[in-house]
């Protein structure tokens, strides 16, 4: 089987074991690391062979680029001091116990592979997280913490890595040398990341092409990696930076059309890149053992550093460092831990020159393992043990934003109204609508669920509504069936249909 085939193969695997895993509500992650692993020992199945250079360059500025997008830099902000703690502190003291510790623990490692090993394992993933979070439901500032948090630990626990790793190329390690190209990498990282969004938002603003525009998107992540890595400052930090600045900028720059057919996009991209991740973790897991001599001693080794950075961890989240986050709330984000495709692709980027690659690959392997099905599986029951307050349908904020919505359109046709611009019933059913709407947000700023009577007429209306829609749909499909009309018009139609129905859901 050819490499091409083989990835097909993959592609396909991975989608069904991601369906296999909503069966038995387990998250994706876990079930496409486990698989990996099986199939790695399984006789015939290829070696996937994977080259150190461009497994950076190709799956993280995208994934970066992507966590950055549906970040709020607004909301990034105001929990800055919970973010930096957790982001920042909590990485550095995971990478220096875990260098520490593996220092010690493993025969012949060298500080700077030891470091990279600290470095590689300190940044969570969110993906396990989120996962688990869409069958279990949290408050929206604990989903928002662990999601901001994973952005920024991947940039800086990767930039870190960055500099073990140049350490580690040149033989030599100073901590003062290391902290300063941390901060001047940092820095350069952020400034070409905003940069990049800049110039690549006035060129999708410039022209009208849908496709062109999402292509750009994608072009902004590779090149604001690139761009920073040629002058030497973090490619991580700058995909980061542009996807946080891009995504904040797209109602200014992108149309309706382009917003929707980028998050479709965007969403198909990312779950590809990542089910591929993880799938090629499981089948590295043979050749990360293949040269070593010590395997049983390495996985109690690697068993030891997963219990030290689950208990760091949960050590810095319980402490008060986010007002108004309570107990509970700050032991489920402790509990957010997992690591895993952004650590993987750091560890197999690391060059087999590089002294202690197989230790540092094999370590992360058993980390990303245990705290990935470990805390993965335990995470729902966790969160049902601490029964947490569950967030009203509507908060507050977003019921003051449809409220203030609703009333500029009520005032909108008011003027429409004066101009004689709008008959009459489709004046009266509008108006309808959004008092409707504005009645709503008013009971939930009153501390009141919105009314059931609302919720019932809703649904019906758009149950009934999906019906009238498939009518529409299958005569459409009838006429160019029959030769009445082309398939682009009745693709032109029903792209609309398909807007409308989406709209319902």
């Amino acid at each position: 089987m050819g490499e091409l085939e083989l990835l097909f193969a993959l592609l396909f695997a991975a989608v069904l074991l991601v369906r296999a895993a909503d069966r038995v509500h387990i998250p994706y992650p876990i079930v496409l690391v486990l698989a990996g692993a099986a199939l790695a020992f399984i006789p015939g199945v290829p070696r996937v062979e994977l080259d150190s250079h461009v497994v950076l360059l190709v799956f993280v500025p995208p994934l970066l680029m992507s966590a950055g997008w549906s970040s709020s830099a607004r909301e990034l902000r105001a929990e800055s001091r919970a973010l930096g703690f957790l982001a920042l502190a909590l990485v550095f003291a995971t990478t220096s116990l875990v260098a520490v510790a593996a220092h010690g623990l493993v025969d012949g490692m060298t500080w700077p592979a030891a470091f990279m090993l600290g470095a590689v394992i300190a940044p969570t993933d969110a993906v396990a997280a989120v996962a688990t979070f869409s069958s279990v439901r949290v408050p929206d500032r604990v989903r928002r913490l662990v999601e901001g948090e994973s952005l920024i630990n991947d940039a800086t626990g990767l930039t870190a890595f960055r500099v073990a790793l140049g350490a580690a190329t040149v033989g030599t390690f100073s901590l003062v040398d290391a902290t300063l190209e941390f901060l001047v990498a940092a820095v350069g990282g952020v400034v070409v990341g905003a940069a990049v969004a800049k110039f690549f938002l006035l060129a999708i603003r410039k022209q009208s092409d849908v496709t062109v525009s999402v292509l750009l998107t994608i072009l902004a992540a590779y090149a604001s990696y690139i761009a920073a890595e040629e002058i030497h400052a973090s490619g991580i930090l700058a995909a980061a930076t542009c996807g946080v600045v891009s995504g904040w900028k797209q109602s200014d720059y992108f149309d309706a059309d382009t917003r929707l057919t980028a998050t479709a996009f965007w969403r198909i991209l990312t779950f590809g890149l990542e089910a591929m991740l993880f799938i090629l973790l499981g089948l590295q897991l043979e050749d990360a053992s293949e040269g070593l001599d010590n395997v049983g001693t390495l996985i109690g080794i690697g068993v030891v550093l997963a219990g030290l950075t689950i208990a760091v961890r949960m050590a810095f989240a319980l402490l008060p460092v986010a007002p108004g986050l309570g107990l509970r709330e700050r032991v489920v984000v402790g509990w957010c831990g997992m690591r895993g495709a952004i650590s993987l692709a750091a560890a197999l980027s690391i060059t087999t020159d590089i002294p202690g690659r197989d230790e540092v690959i094999f370590l992360t392997f058993i980390v990303i393992l245990v705290t990935l099905v470990g805390q993965g599986l335990t995470l729902p029951a966790v969160v049902r043990a601490l029964k947490l307050r569950e967030e009203r349908e509507w908060s507050p904020e977003e019921a003051i934003a449809r409220l203030e919505a609703a009333q500029t359109a009520l005032d909108r046709l008011d003027e429409l109204e004066d101009d004689h611009r709008i008959a009459e019933e489709p004046l009266r059913r509008l108006r309808e609508l959004y008092r409707a709407r504005f009645q709503q947000c008013v009971a939930v700023l009153g501390g009141e669920k919105a009314p059931d009577v609302a919720d019932e007429q809703r649904l019906r209306y758009s149950t009934v509504r999906r019906d009238l829609i498939q009518s529409e749909r299958s005569a459409v499909l009838g006429l160019r069936n029959e030769g009445r009309i082309s398939q682009e018009i009745q693709r032109v139609i029903e792209r609309d249909l398909d807007l409308e129905e989406a709209r319902l859901r």
